[in-house]
């Protein structure tokens, strides 16, 4: 049976088309002409019109001199509530205690500030021979997995370089030091930035990271999933070694 937008209900299907039409829009996307606003929607030119004319009484598109549609500062009000209402450390959080409850290690989020990887959250393991360190810290950009992480990923989560994931080292920064790491994005696949995990290196050993491996896997899905940013996790974990 067709359930496509035209077997909908007069009000349900035109909510769909409206939807489509702002959801054509792309990232890089600064104006799109009428033919490709019907190219991308796949809707005739009389019903892009028809449904343009409520986006933009409403603010949700404008038009610019060249009769161009852009996205309205309606958008840009939604977004910033969205933003605003979405902490990112009410999601990372808990997925850190989940990491530290199960392998008794240390579990973070490193991002890239400038020249140095910055931790940004952390939860610190029980054990009191572990790796310590609060949010805020800094670290050099060296060989450790979270920096290679970093480096690998550009902002807007293209891969530079393909990595076995998650990564392990051992004894960079530290001599006594491990770490297994792993990218998160968020929404528009946007790196967020590594997950990581890390412990001394009597405790989180190579074999240790690998029984880790599923687990940081998991965890790193869950959360890019809960951010927006699942689909850029996946093609990271496909990109050819």
């Amino acid at each position: 049976m067709n359930s496509g937008p035209d077997t909908l209900p007069p009000g349900r299907a035109s909510a769909e088309r409206i939807l489509t039409i702002l959801s054509c829009f792309e990232r890089g996307d600064e104006a799109l002409s009428l033919a490709e606003v019907t190219r991308r929607t796949g809707l005739i030119k009389s019903t892009v019109l028809r449904l343009s004319v409520a986006l933009l009484e409403t603010g949700f598109l404008v038009r610019d001199t060249q009769g161009n549609y852009r996205l309205g500062p309606e958008i840009a009000r939604l977004n910033l509530i969205y933003t605003e209402a979405m902490r990112v450390e009410h999601y990372v959080i808990p997925v850190l205690q989940s990491l530290v409850e199960h392998t008794g290690e240390t579990a973070s989020i490193y991002i890239r500030h400038g020249s140095y990887r910055l931790c940004q959250y952390r939860v610190n393991s029980p054990h009191q021979l572990g790796v310590h360190k609060q949010p805020g810290d800094v670290r050099p950009m060296d060989e450790a997995s979270s920096a290679i992480i970093l480096r690998s990923f550009g902002d807007n989560g293209e891969h530079k370089v393909a990595l076995k994931l998650p990564l392990f080292t051992e004894g960079v920064s530290d001599p006594y030091a491990a770490s297994l790491s792993i990218p998160v994005f968020h929404s528009g696949g946007a790196l967020l930035g590594a997950l990581v995990l890390a412990g001394p290196c009597n405790r989180l050993n190579a074999e240790r990271a690998e029984e880790y491996s599923d687990l940081m896997l998991s965890s790193a899905l869950s959360l890019s999933r809960q951010l927006g940013g699942e689909a850029a996790f996946l093609r990271a974990l496909q990109a050819p070694l």
